[in-house]
């Protein structure tokens, strides 16, 4: 008989709604092209990419897309897809749930 591989279970992720608002400063993000590395960022979330994760020294970082906060929610902006991708801090994404 075969011995079964131990059950591997993905990181903690927490569920973060459409909507919520990211205040994010440098350190907390990281892979956005158009915003200047070390800048604050504001984005409102679309979505949070679960199964793109990546360790580094800093923590557990994953994939989301969102709208830049609040320029993309202007009268005169037109609706579009999400325009920011970046990688957040998976602790930053829990405390942004938490409060």
């Amino acid at each position: 008989m075969r011995e079964r591989p131990p059950h591997l279970t993905g990181p903690a992720i927490p569920d973060v709604p459409t909507g919520t608002l990211l205040r994010l400063a440098p350190g907390e993000w990281s892979h956005c092209h158009a915003v200047p590395a070390g800048s604050r960022l504001d984005v409102t979330v679309s979505r949070v990419h679960r199964n793109v994760v990546r360790r580094d020294e800093a923590g557990l970082w994953v994939w989301v897309v969102g709208h830049e906060h609040p320029a993309c929610g202007w009268a005169h902006v037109e609706r579009h897809p999400p325009c920011r991708q970046l990688m957040v801090r998976v602790d930053v994404l829990a405390r942004a749930v938490a409060s």
